[in-house]
């Protein structure tokens, strides 16, 4: 038996309380996108052996699984495609879990892609990643219990959709700087004051009563008018870890253009460098084209055009 799996990528489009003075903290909201992905194959083996991309790492991955569900067994693993790490695109959850859901089905572990993730090591803020993995679409999640911190337990899911199919997202990955991670990350958050009350509540309020209305409505010029907002309060919350509202200059001077080519919202995914603006599917094309002509001419690097993934990832048995 080979188990075959294909993940989603997902935009982060941030954290709604960095605060915490209700009882909980963070909670993100997000989005499944159907590409890049991380696709792999695996079965059972009387050699452990890796091959494909970045054996190093789904070697470590595959350990940590077997380890910690005490399986004996050897396995081969074949890694076709990854999502590149510490870019804004959900590497980190993605992998984790391409990797120990192949392995649970392969294995017959009974576990939920919740409690997988957390055996993987992943949420340890936001579930939003797992949650795309799960199922796709648009999604929200309730944050962690404040006092519990740091908590393994898993935050709750409060809101999912389906996102329209015709809105596109034109996504920029410059040849910058990586986002935060691991150590940096940590002290990103140790380094940044509490967001106010009156900040959160006023991301609070764009979520609930324009963002999500406007998503139920397809009203995307709405959206993306919230989600422009959203992303602005994050970015300037995080200014003094990561150098201004966005992590770079080209990221920045690419959201401004997207904005003029008339984007309906604009952002920055987790902590960049990769941005976005979200366009009705006619208009995609042509934002593409002038983001990658930018792009050529500052420091290089990919532009494509992500579609709503509504499923989550892909996993297949070949008998």
């Amino acid at each position: 038996m080979k188990v075959y799996v294909k993940t989603p990528a997902r935009l982060h489009f941030g954290l709604i309380d960095l605060n915490g003075n209700l009882g909980r903290i963070f909670g993100g909201l997000g989005l499944g996108i159907d590409r890049p992905n991380v696709i792999l194959e695996v079965e059972k083996s009387g050699k452990f052996t890796f091959t494909g991309e970045r054996t190093a790492l789904f070697q470590a991955l595959t350990k940590r699984f077997l380890e910690t569900y005490n399986i004996q067994d050897n396995v081969n693993m074949h890694v076709k495609q990854t999502i590149a790490d510490h870019v804004g695109l959900g590497s980190g959850t993605q992998i984790a879990l391409a990797v120990a859901t192949a392995l649970a089905k392969l294995f017959n572990v009974k576990a939920s892609t919740q409690e997988l993730a957390v055996a993987m090591g992943r949420a340890q803020r936001t579930g939003v990643g797992t949650a795309v993995f799960d199922q796709g679409g648009f999604v929200i999640d309730g944050g962690k219990i404040y006092r519990q911190l740091p908590s393994p337990k898993f935050p709750p899911l409060i809101f999912r959709k389906p996102f329209p199919e015709d809105w596109h997202f034109v996504v920029g990955l410059p040849n910058a700087k990586h986002g935060l991670a691991n150590d940096e990350e940590k002290t990103a958050f140790q380094q940044s004051p509490p967001m106010s009350s009156e900040e959160v509540g006023k991301i609070c309020r764009l979520i609930v009563m324009k963002l999500l209305p406007a998503l139920i409505d397809a009203e995307i010029a709405t959206f993306g008018e919230a989600l422009t907002q959203i992303q602005a309060a994050i970015g300037d919350h995080f200014a003094s870890v990561q150098g201004g509202r966005y992590s770079n200059a080209t990221t920045a001077e690419g959201i401004l253009l997207l904005q003029k080519l008339g984007a309906c919202g604009i952002g920055q995914s987790s902590w960049g460098p990769a941005f976005y603006g979200l366009f009705p599917q006619e208009k995609a094309l042509d934002a593409k084209l002038k983001l990658e002509a930018f792009l050529k001419e500052d420091t290089g690097g990919k532009v494509f055009i992500a579609r709503p993934n509504n499923k989550g990832a892909y996993i297949k048995i070949i008998k």
